[in-house]
C-alpha cells in the first residue's frame, strides 16, 4: 500500500506543477479562450477535471464506506480488472480514441470567474490523496464503484490509476491549447 500511495502522490504532486504552472501567467480572457469552437478552452478543461472530480470522490467514498461497514479487508496488489485496465488505457495520453464527455461531467457553457477553476483543482487533489489514504486496509479489488450499468463502472483499484491518467489527459489537452494561444 505505501508504494501505491507514493505513486498517487507523485501523479498528484505533477498534476499539481502542471495545472499551476498551466495557468499562472494567464489571464481571464486566455483561459477562457477556446482555439477552435469544436475544442475546450484551458478554463474548460479543468473545469471538466474538477467536475469529473466531484462526481468519482463521492463514488469512491461510498465504495470506501461500503468497504469498511462490510468489513472487505485486503493488502495490495489489487487486481485492476478488465474494465479498470481498458479505462487506463483509453483515458492516458495521448488519446487513442476521443470520446465526448458524458452530459454529467461535461464542462459548463460558460466558466463566469475562471480564476477559481485552479483552486477548485487543488482542492480536488488533495481529496484524491484524502480518500486514497482512506482506502487503506479495503481490499480495492472486490469492491465496484458505479452505477451498475455505467460503461465507467469498475474496480476501486482501477479508479485511482484511471482518474490520474484522466488528469494526465485533459492537462496536456489543456497545454495544447496554451502553445496555440501564446
Amino acid at each position: 500500500m505505501a508504494q501505491s500511495l507514493r505513486l498517487l502522490n507523485d501523479d498528484l504532486n505533477e498534476s499539481r506543477r502542471r495545472a499551476h504552472d498551466l495557468v499562472c501567467d494567464l489571464t481571464s480572457e486566455q483561459m477562457t479562450r477556446r482555439p477552435d469552437p469544436a475544442k475546450w478552452s484551458i478554463a474548460e478543461c479543468l473545469a471538466h477535471l474538477n467536475i469529473t472530480a466531484a462526481v468519482v470522490q463521492r463514488l469512491i467514498a461510498q465504495g470506501i464506506e461500503r468497504g469498511k461497514r462490510d468489513r472487505i479487508l485486503g493488502q495490495p496488489p489489487f487486481p485492476l480488472g478488465p474494465k479498470g485496465r481498458l479505462l487506463i488505457w483509453l483515458a492516458e495520453p495521448p488519446p487513442k480514441i476521443r470520446l465526448r464527455a458524458p452530459k454529467a461531467v461535461a464542462p459548463p457553457l460558460e466558466i463566469p470567474d475562471s480564476s477559481k477553476v485552479l483552486a477548485e483543482f487543488m482542492r480536488a487533489q488533495d481529496e484524491w490523496a484524502r480518500l486514497r489514504k482512506d482506502a487503506e486496509g479495503i481490499d480495492l479489488g472486490k469492491i465496484s464503484v458505479g452505477p451498475r450499468f455505467s460503461p465507467f463502472r469498475c474496480r476501486l483499484s482501477a479508479v485511482f490509476p484511471w482518474v490520474m491518467a484522466h488528469q494526465r489527459r485533459h492537462l496536456l489537452q489543456a497545454e495544447n491549447v496554451k502553445k496555440q494561444l501564446v
